[in-house]
């Protein structure tokens, strides 16, 4: 396997590697011959025994392959710890339940900011199918706050029960399987995977399953022109169960949904002709997701829109949708102050919250889309400028 000048992994990652790619061709071959994207990539990213994000390698930050934005700083735990005071101020029996919390940082620094203001939730309860991840976020809570431990609940599995939750998911739905789709000016067929004659994982295009089919139609209906071949994209069609499972363990829930993407008519546009597909390893943004299955992250953008109706199939409400940076300004960002009084790591923090304010990629990039279960607010409370009629 050609390795890129920028990597050299160790020999447990090579046959970690290995292990993953002789999963997938087994899977293939029983398939006959070809296997969707969508299952690609949960046995890539999510298989227990041999993905991506159950392995012993550094995954977020310095050490891994991509770095999320509460390992920048702590300006996003200060803005949703603030959103979820004013929750709980409402409702002292509300708890948080954090989907996939990554490295823990966040959930640290949300706890530390709730624990000072005197608003601590019931619980705080990281869902986490990971035993590597849950390990290393125990660690951390252990190394730099041991006392607040005592507030945290790891959960491999979803709750059973919860009957107030605010629950976050930040980066998260980035990560779930999608279908992929080409569109050429005869035909749309689908993109899965196969292996070549070597026994490398490779693209074939086959006529779409039903399910993706029925999307593709629903899809097509709902853009403002159609699209033009050549187009390649993909599309999730897991959202709506997914929203189910987070919900459904909650009577009452707010939602807060913290990801890079776009409304429909942006995420299909025609400019956008590659989709949103793409690797990461090593800090190196890749096109190709077969590199070192296992071994590297595989993300696409989310489609709001889709996200949206999904959630009104299962009852639940729109509040907000807007960029990141207008729900940190609606959520006491202009009140943080640095933490420290080191002249040189004070001028860091501010120059990221600055990167965060003013109009740059990433406060823009990032949107946040808030959800209600049995639960009404209005727009104002979560965002500066609400943009749910761009959906």
């Amino acid at each position: 396997m050609p390795r890129p000048p920028f990597y050299n992994p160790t020999a447990d990652q090579l046959q970690r590697t290995a292990s993953c790619s002789e999963r997938i061709r087994q899977e293939i071959l029983r398939h006959g011959g070809s296997m969707g994207f969508d299952r690609y990539m949960q046995l890539a990213l999510h298989d227990p025994a041999v993905g991506y994000y159950h392995g012993d390698h550094a995954v977020i930050g310095k050490e891994g392959d991509f770095v999320t934005v509460p390992e920048t700083s702590d300006h996003l735990a200060y803005c949703l710890a603030h959103a979820c005071a004013g929750l709980i101020r409402d409702n002292p029996g509300h708890s948080i339940l954090e989907i996939g919390a990554g490295t823990g940082q966040l959930a640290l620094d949300m706890i530390r900011y709730l624990l000072a203001w005197e608003q601590l939730p019931r619980k705080y309860c990281i869902h986490e199918t990971s035993e590597t991840m849950r390990s290393a976020q125990r660690m951390r809570f252990e190394s730099q706050a041991p006392e607040i431990i005592p507030v945290v609940e790891w959960l491999p599995e979803m709750p059973a029960e919860l009957d107030c939750a605010i629950v976050i998911a930040n980066e998260v739905l980035d990560a779930l399987p999608v279908k992929c789709f080409a569109v050429d000016p005869c035909q749309l067929q689908e993109r899965c995977v196969t292996t070549t004659g070597d026994g490398k994982l490779d693209w074939c295009l086959q006529a779409p399953c039903s399910e993706l089919d029925t999307a593709l139609e629903s899809l097509m209906a709902s853009l403002p022109e159609p699209l033009a071949g050549p187009y390649c994209s993909e599309i999730c069609l897991v959202l709506e169960n997914v929203l189910a499972n987070w919900s459904g363990c909650c009577r009452q829930c707010v939602m807060f949904l913290i990801d890079y993407g776009y409304p429909c008519s942006e995420y299909y546009h025609p400019q956008r002709s590659m989709g949103t597909l793409r690797s990461y390893l090593k800090h190196q943004v890749s096109s190709n997701p077969f590199d070192f299955p296992g071994l590297q992250d595989i993300t696409v953008d989310v489609d709001f829109s889709s996200l949206a109706r999904a959630a009104g199939r299962q009852a639940i409400q729109v509040l907000s949708f807007g960029s990141l940076r207008n729900f940190m300004l609606a959520n006491g960002l202009l009140d943080w102050r640095p933490s420290g009084k080191d002249p040189a790591a004070c001028a860091a923090e501010t120059a990221r919250l600055k990167q965060l304010t003013l109009g740059s990629a990433l406060g823009e990039r990032f949107q946040v889309m808030v959800l209600g279960k049995e639960a009404d607010y209005e727009a104002d409370r979560f965002t500066m400028r609400d943009m749910r009629a761009r959906l």
